[in-house]
């Protein structure tokens, strides 16, 4: 008949497993989850990771992350409504704050600060956007380039949108 050992067997430390073992003080039956043992397992050391030997031959920058934009609005129709909110908002036709949810904070303050000081109700012939051009890069931005004539003259605006969620921000705006 073989004696039953009182403490279980511990890894062989040349296997490399690095876990020493913590006795947990016995509790009354009923009180332990069905199936804890008496024993809890804990790493030996923390481990910290490797640096990647390889890691100068390639540069993060040189290659976008790719992002799937195929839950995004159209990008060019977005442009185009934006490019057009953005000059009524100038021409005083429409209040800036319509845009706030859709331009970050520094592009939306540019925007209101060269607004007329309300936004009033202007006959006249209405804003039409007149031609817009998109480049999409991997990374989930889009630069879009649109021509828009308010009645008065026409503007050229360039825009970047980033993708946010599962809208577009306009993160930067130039107009000319």
């Amino acid at each position: 008949m073989t004696a039953m050992p009182t403490e279980p067997a511990r890894p062989d430390p040349a296997d490399g497993a690095a876990v020493r073992l913590i006795p947990v003080p016995r509790v009354a039956p009923g009180s332990v989850p069905r199936g804890a043992a008496g024993l809890r397992l804990a790493p030996a050391e923390p481990t910290t990771p490797r640096p990647d030997p390889t890691a100068w031959l390639t540069d993060p920058d040189d290659e976008p992350e790719h992002r799937d934009l195929g839950h995004l609005p159209d990008p060019r129709r977005w442009s185009a409504l934006l490019a057009q909110a953005v000059v009524e908002i100038l021409a005083g036709r429409r209040p800036a704050g319509q845009v706030l949810r859709w331009t970050d904070r520094d592009v939306f303050e540019r925007i209101a600060a060269s607004a007329p000081g309300r936004a009033e109700r202007v006959g006249g012939s209405p804003v039409r956007v007149r031609r817009v051009r998109v480049s999409t890069s991997m990374d989930g931005t889009v630069e879009a380039v649109a021509v828009v004539d308010d009645g008065t003259r026409c503007r050229a605006l360039a825009l970047r949108l980033e993708a946010l969620q599962r809208r577009w921000l306009c993160t930067a705006l130039e107009i000319v």
